[in-house]
């Protein structure tokens, strides 16, 4: 299994002596129209965070091999963390944090972020979608 992104993942496997070609399987259906003739392949057009099941079979004077092993493999989620700095009251007001008591608190993670006011600053990362940590991006 090579890199995955949120729509694609690299494959690789040992060649087959005296295969001419082989077929690749994702959760048990075909995915080449033709014979594979390297032993990689980049399945793509895959859905974000979706977890693949593979299989390869080689192919020798027209005769199909059993099918491999399952590897499983999976694409990402597609999220890019960013972090912005500004004052609680401007968090609470963009939605990045709630207010409760007079504190203002992180959406998701529900950290305290201090005061609800204009002059308390804080770092807010988001991490994944609306959840959001005291700081920087990891």
């Amino acid at each position: 299994m090579g890199a995955a992104t949120a729509s694609s993942i690299a494959l690789s496997w040992n060649a087959a002596s005296g295969a001419t070609g082989y077929n690749l399987y994702r959760n048990g259906a075909k995915v080449n129209a033709g014979a594979l003739t390297a032993t990689a392949f980049t399945d793509t057009g895959l859905a974000a965070a979706t977890s693949y099941s593979y299989q390869v079979s080689a192919l020798a004077n027209g005769v199909e091999s059993v099918l491999s092993n399952a590897v499983s493999g999976s694409t990402t989620s597609g999220f890019v963390c960013t972090a912005t700095t500004a004052s609680n009251y401007a968090h609470v007001q963009a939605g990045r944090a709630h207010h409760s008591g007079g504190y203002a608190l992180a959406n998701g993670s529900n950290q305290n972020m201090g005061l609800y006011n204009t002059f308390y600053t804080s770092t807010l990362a988001q991490t994944a979608a609306r959840y959001y940590i005291i700081g920087n991006c990891p």
